[in-house]
C-alpha cells in the first residue's frame, strides 16, 4: 500500500467549496465511527494530475444515514435518495453524492446487477477495471494508505487498461466500450490479455439493450478524442459489433474532420475537436443508406432528435448532386436546407466530396438561415393580410426576396408586400 498526503491532490483539483465539503464529510465520518472512501475515476485522475469532475464518495455501512447526519451538521439538505442506497447532499449550492460499498452478482449476461451491501473490498472487486478500482479514506483526515488490491497504481503508471477478471466483459459488454473509451481519453493502451478477452467477447454486446448502448455511444461522441476512440474501435471490431452500419465509422469520421486537398474547406473545419455530439452523429450516419440508418436507429432506440439527425443526414446526402449546383439561387438552397436539422448540414458540409456542395452548405449555416424578414405576422395584418395560412406564405416570401437581394429594408419590404396586396 501507498502513503499519500491525497489532501493536498484534492486542494489542487477541487474548488474551494467542494473541497471544504469533502473535508468536513470525512471529519463527520470519523467522528461518527463511519469509513468514508473517495473511489474510482476521481481517484485515477487525482493520481494522474488531471481535472476531477465526478466524487464517488463509498460509505461502509449506510449512505443514507451519514447524508443525513452531515446534511444537518452543516445545515444542508439530502437533496436525492435511491434505491441503490445512495443519497445526494446539498450545501451552501454545493453538492455530494454518498454511495453504501456493495457487492454485485449478474444473474446472466448484459443484466443489470444485483446488489447487496459490502465492504471496500467487495466494492472495489465489482468494479471494471485496475486504474478505475483504487480508494482512500477520508475518515483518516486524507492523509493515510491508498487502497489498491489490483495494482492500479501501477498499471497508471505503465499506462494500461487492465481488467480484474476474465468475465469482466461477459458480465457487462457495455465495458468494451468503455474500455476504448478510457484508452484513447488516457492516452492508454489495453493490456495484452485484457485485448483479448475484448475481442473475444465482442459478441457479448448483443445482450446489451439498446438504451445502454445509445447511452455509452453518446460518451464516446461526446468525447474530446472522439475520432480516435471510432478509429480504435474499428480496429478492435467494436464499432461492428455495436451494430454492422457503424463498422468502418471511425475512417468516416477521420476522412471528413482530416480533409486533404479537398478544394474548398468549411470555417467547420476549424477547430473540430468542438464539434458536438449530434455533428458526429451525422458523420456517422453519412456513411449509411436509409435501412441501414432505420436500423441503427431501432437497434439504439434513439430518442426523436438523434433519428432525426440519422435521417436527415442520409437525405440530405441523396441530395448533394443537386446542392452542388452553382447556380443555386440563396432562396433555392435555403428551402432545400431548412427542414434539416442543423447537425445534418454540419456533418454533410464536412463530408460532402464536393466543393461546391460544401460552398453552398457552408453558406447557409454561416448566412442564410440567420436572414429573415424585418416584418412580422402583427405587421404583415395591419397591412392587409388575412389571419390565417396567408400570413406563413407571405413571410416565406419575404425571406425569400430577402435572401436574393429583391428587398432590402423594411420600406422595401412594406412597397413589395404592397405590390402583392395589390396585384391579388
Amino acid at each position: 500500500m501507498v502513503y499519500l498526503d491525497f489532501l493536498q491532490l484534492l486542494e489542487t483539483s477541487l474548488p474551494a467549496g467542494r473541497l471544504a465539503l469533502v473535508r468536513t464529510a470525512g471529519q463527520i465520518a470519523l467522528e461518527e465511527g463511519v469509513s468514508l472512501y473517495l473511489v474510482g475515476g476521481a481517484v485515477r485522475d487525482l493520481l494522474l494530475g488531471r481535472p476531477t469532475e465526478d466524487l464517488d464518495l463509498v460509505v461502509e455501512g449506510d449512505a443514507e444515514s451519514l447524508a443525513s447526519i452531515i446534511a444537518k451538521r452543516l445545515s444542508g439538505q439530502v437533496v436525492s435518495r435511491s434505491q441503490f442506497s445512495t443519497a445526494k447532499i446539498k450545501v451552501d449550492g454545493v453538492s455530494l453524492d454518498l454511495i453504501t460499498a456493495r457487492s454485485e452478482h449478474y444473474s446472466r449476461p448484459g443484466a443489470l446487477p444485483q446488489i447487496a451491501h459490502g465492504n471496500m473490498e467487495d466494492d472495489l472487486a465489482r468494479r471494471d477495471f485496475s486504474i478505475n478500482s483504487m480508494a482512500f479514506p477520508l475518515h483518516t483526515g486524507a492523509k493515510g494508505q491508498l487502497l489498491d488490491p489490483f495494482d492500479g497504481q501501477a498499471d497508471l503508471q505503465r499506462g494500461l487498461i487492465r481488467v480484474l477478471h476474465d468475465k469482466i466483459f461477459v458480465d457487462d459488454a457495455t465495458r468494451i466500450m468503455r474500455a476504448v473509451r478510457y484508452e484513447q481519453r488516457l492516452g492508454f493502451r489495453l493490456e495484452d490479455d485484457t485485448e483479448t478477452l475484448l475481442r473475444r467477447d465482442l459478441p457479448m454486446l448483443d445482450t446489451i439493450s439498446g438504451d445502454r448502448l445509445r447511452r455509452e455511444l453518446q460518451l464516446w461522441l461526446k468525447e474530446e478524442r472522439c475520432v480516435e476512440i471510432f478509429v480504435r474501435g474499428d480496429q478492435l471490431g467494436v464499432t461492428g459489433a455495436i451494430h454492422p452500419s457503424l463498422a468502418g465509422s471511425g475512417e468516416v469520421i477521420k476522412k471528413a474532420t482530416n480533409p486533404v486537398g479537398a478544394g474548398f474547406k468549411p470555417a467547420l473545419w476549424e477547430g473540430t475537436r468542438s464539434l458536438d455530439e449530434y455533428v458526429y452523429l451525422g458523420l456517422l450516419a453519412y456513411a449509411m443508406d436509409t435501412l441501414e440508418g432505420e436500423r441503427l436507429i431501432g437497434r439504439l432506440r434513439m430518442p426523436p432528435r438523434w433519428a432525426a439527425v440519422v435521417r436527415d443526414t442520409i437525405a440530405l446526402k441523396h441530395k448533394l448532386p443537386r446542392l452542388s449546383d452553382a447556380s443555386l439561387s440563396p432562396s433555392q438552397l435555403y428551402e432545400a436546407l431548412a427542414p434539416s436539422s442543423t447537425a445534418a448540414v454540419q456533418a454533410c458540409a464536412l463530408a460532402a466530396p464536393s466543393g461546391e456542395a460544401r460552398r453552398n452548405l457552408t453558406l447557409f449555416l454561416e448566412k442564410l438561415r440567420h436572414i429573415k424578414p424585418v416584418l412580422g405576422g402583427k405587421d404583415l395584418i395591419e397591412l392587409g393580410v388575412p389571419q390565417g395560412p396567408d400570413i406563413g406564405e407571405m413571410l416565406a416570401r419575404l425571406r425569400s426576396a430577402r435572401l436574393d437581394g429583391a428587398v432590402t429594408s423594411r420600406s422595401e419590404e412594406v412597397a413589395l408586400m404592397k405590390s402583392w396586396l395589390a396585384a391579388q
